[in-house]
Order: structure tokens, then sequence, then C-alpha cells
């Protein structure tokens, strides 16, 4: 089976049990072997949290929805935060 990048984006993720993860969104990918090494997946609530999904712990594909393992290690989750930006002045020495 073929998808397309794009057939990819709109498919569920959900683990074994079904615990549904969010949409695929991105990609990382393994350039010697030109193999995806993991997926992506955001959740659909906003400020939700970002899953990368190795391509080992992928069960199957089905018609509309990748399902994944459920153990923990296989679901590896990162907040999606934005870090705060610190403006600290820095003193000019002037010399004359």
């Amino acid at each position: 089976m073929r998808l397309s990048f794009k057939q990819l984006k709109v498919m569920d993720v959900e683990t074994v049990s079904g615990v549904k993860l969010g949409k695929v969104h991105d990609l990382v990918c393994e350039i010697d072997g030109q193999l995806i090494a993991q997926y992506e997946v955001h959740s659909s609530m906003i400020g939700g949290k970002v899953y990368l999904v190795s391509r080992d712990h992928v069960v199957r594909f089905e018609e509309k929805k990748i399902i994944v393992d459920d153990s923990i290690e296989g679901v590896v989750k990162r907040e999606e935060k934005i870090p705060p930006i610190s403006v600290t002045p820095t003193p000019a020495v002037l010399r004359e």
C-alpha cells in the first residue's frame, strides 16, 4: 500500500485500546534508509499535545486511521509550548 503525505495527514491515529491521539501532522524521516522514522501526531484540541510515534509502534493501517501500540514507550509525549521570550537590555559602554 502506498499513501501520499496528503492522504496521511487526514488519517486519525488511535491506540489498540481505542484512545484517540489525533491526526498526523508531520513526518520525521531517516534519510540514510529513506524511511519514515516517526509520525508527529497533534491532538485535535486547542493547545493540545504533540505525540511522536515511532514507526516500530504502528500496529496497522486501516482505511481512515492508523492504529498504534498502547505502550507508553511507543508514544512519546511532549507539550507544544512556545518558550517565553526573554528581552533584557544590554548595557552600552560609551567611550570617548
